[in-house]
């Protein structure tokens, strides 16, 4: 390439700007392209090694099969957590485990409502789901269904808890509570 054949492209490059200037950010992107996967490479090698190492200083070290075992136990408690998350749109489903719990129970639900979600914020993974529950029935029927409440597969906070007689030398009691189930965000 001469002096000429120069002069020619500065003069095509001056007559079409916009396309030399395309072409000048099209070879810079393939040059920062190529150093990348060059990088990238690099990396990937580098990550396999770190694998290795960690998988090597996990066999050697006397306490790596108890250690494999309680990062499986975690594992398997945050699939059961996940799995038991309440989803707030779904009322039917949501009802239903209280009514669930009342036929095993046998107690009476004589009101439920739910109440309105409390504004977490926006860096919590979990949202708290609350429901008013007004409920009657002998002393043991109504302690069997706030233990099934504490006791069940979902995480549930008791806010609010009170007991009274229903009706003066009566057995039956009512209870009054208000329930924060775990929900998805």
């Amino acid at each position: 390439m001469n002096v000429a054949d120069l002069m020619h492209w500065l003069a095509v490059a001056r007559r079409h700007p916009l396309s030399a200037l395309c072409a000048c950010i099209c070879l810079a992107c393939v040059l920062a392209c190529w150093y990348i996967y060059g990088n990238m490479k690099w990396l990937d090698l580098e990550h396999k090694q770190v694998t290795q190492d960690t998988e090597l200083a996990l066999t050697s070290l006397i306490s790596g099969p108890s250690v494999r075992q309680e990062l499986a136990a975690s594992r398997e408690v945050t699939r059961r957590i996940e799995d038991n998350l309440v989803v707030e749109d779904n009322m039917a489903e949501n009802l239903w485990y209280f009514y669930k719990i009342e036929s095993q129970t046998k107690a009476h639900i004589a009101e439920m409502r739910p109440n309105n979600s409390i504004i977490s914020s926006s860096r919590a993974y979990y949202k708290r789901i609350p429901f008013a529950i007004r409920l009657t029935g002998t002393y043991e029927q109504t302690a069997a269904f706030l233990y099934a409440i504490e006791t069940g597969p979902r995480l549930a906070n008791i806010t609010s808890l009170s007991f009274r007689r229903f009706e003066p030398n009566s057995p039956n009691v009512l209870l009054d509570m208000d329930v924060e189930l775990l929900g998805k965000k």
